[in-house]
């Protein structure tokens, strides 16, 4: 949608007039810009103040950090304001002022109507073709079959992430095949994770706690490295896990399972506390509350339904006395509890169906365009958006990358085409 926009706007300047070039916008989906109702919980936090190339995972960093100079924050920022959206800001990230996702799509499709964008909506691209000077299209709608030719062609066709394709014969990388294009491997990203069957998250089902939690690979020699945590809330599943935390290390989860490396994760209930605070708060509170019950012993520290995983994980029961004449056994009984909230670990067996993720990691792969997003063996193609290798946080920050390079492959699109169309004028052709 920013492309069609882009484009057309792009037209304008330089026809110097308010009648656009023409853009067609082939959909397969019954309206265009169904995914944007689903984002942020129905709110859209549609961009964050700290754009930046580390929070993306791609195959390209020099096209990547091009397309996010080139749009950053600010200027998507504008690109709304220019539509008439309002915003506000919270800790970082930015929702339209009615916090509506609905908000953003109609400000979206009422500039696509005011710029004339063609639109046909429930199409099946079936095909697409190099011609000279352009690319030739086929393209099923309904019963019938069309064939369009165009100077320019964006592909913005996104992924199966969020099962929103209503047609099931549509293949998002489809009409990027027809062209030779190169992608990686799929996998799921910002999604929840399940974890192995003997975890306890039966019990835990339901907990919302802040934690930080930490990720290692394990590779066939059985040798355990830590690759990278996170902190904020996670939400724990019948299945296993999930929150944004976990989502910010699914991608990478995917992609190691892929892999047949084993994926452990360990959770932190406490990140409050430091190792080196342990000792002495066990000891402060054991003078503080002497004489009380394990489970009387930790209320108000950890969650009822934590706590009592943690006591059976130990072999304890909540109902047990702290002995008080024992100053040292009444020490480990506590710090054993206290150490497995700190270091709960289990192995992650798996990540939901792409279908149910918010995002798709892999794509076309990014080093076959150049920094306006053009095919470099095939001049005129272009890409944006989610199918491309590029995947981002939470946070907003796919929706970003979504318009940023979007709003780049539709004005250079548009700029490829205007050129070509002045060289077949000089050649006498129409």
């Amino acid at each position: 949608m920013t492309a069609a926009i882009a484009a057309l706007e792009e037209a304008q300047i330089y026809n110097g007039t308010a009648a656009p070039g023409r853009v067609l916008l082939l959909e397969s989906n019954d309206r265009v810009g169904k995914k944007i109702l689903a984002t942020g919980n129905g709110k859209c936090n549609f961009t964050h103040e700290k754009i930046s190339g580390v929070s993306y995972h791609t195959d390209d960093r020099t096209v990547l950090e091009a397309v996010i100079s080139g749009f950053p924050t600010e200027a998507v920022l504008h690109f709304f304001e220019r539509l008439g959206m309002l915003y506000r800001e919270k800790n970082g990230y930015f929702y339209p002022l009615p916090e509506t996702a609905s908000t953003v799509l109609d400000v979206l499709r009422l500039r696509l109507s005011e710029l004339g964008c063609e639109i046909s909506c429930g199409v099946l691209v079936e095909g697409i073709e190099k011609k000279s000077g352009g690319f030739q299209i086929c393209f099923a709608e309904g019963e019938k079959k069309r064939l369009v030719y165009a100077e320019s062609v964006i592909l913005a066709t996104g992924s199966r992430a969020g099962g929103f394709l209503q047609n099931k014969n549509t293949d998002p990388l489809g009409p990027a095949k027809c062209l030779g294009l190169r992608s990686t491997a799929l996998y799921p990203s910002l999604a929840k994770c399940i974890c192995r069957e003997d975890f306890y998250y039966r019990q835990l089902a339901g907990v919302r706690s802040q934690v930080r939690l930490k990720l290692y690979g394990e590779d066939q020699a059985a040798v355990r490295k830590f690759l990278r945590q996170e902190e904020g809330e996670l939400q724990l599943t019948k299945e296993g896990i999930s929150g944004i935390v976990v989502f910010q290390l699914s991608g990478k989860i995917a992609e190691m399972l892929s892999e047949k490396r084993r994926v452990i994760v360990e959770i932190n209930f406490l990140p409050e506390f430091s190792e080196g605070e342990l000792s002495g708060w066990i000891e402060e509170r054991l003078s503080m509350l002497p004489g009380r019950c394990l489970k009387d012993f930790f209320l108000g520290v950890l969650h009822k339904k934590v706590l009592d995983v943690c006591l059976q994980a130990e072999g304890l029961k909540g109902t047990q006395e702290i002995p008080r004449g024992d100053r040292g056994k009444s020490f480990r009984m506590v710090s054993s509890v206290m150490e497995r909230a700190l270091h709960f670990t289990t192995e992650v067996t798996g990540v939901s169906d792409i279908r149910q993720a918010q995002v798709c990691r892999g794509g076309l792969v990014l080093s076959q365009f150049d920094t306006k997003l053009e095919c470099r063996k095939l001049a005129g193609c272009f890409a944006c958006g989610e199918v491309l290798n590029v995947d981002g946080e939470c946070g907003g920050y796919n929706l970003h990358f979504a318009w940023g390079s979007g709003l780049l492959a539709g004005r250079e699109a548009m700029k490829r085409a205007l050129k070509n169309r002045r060289r077949r004028g000089i050649d006498g052709r129409e």
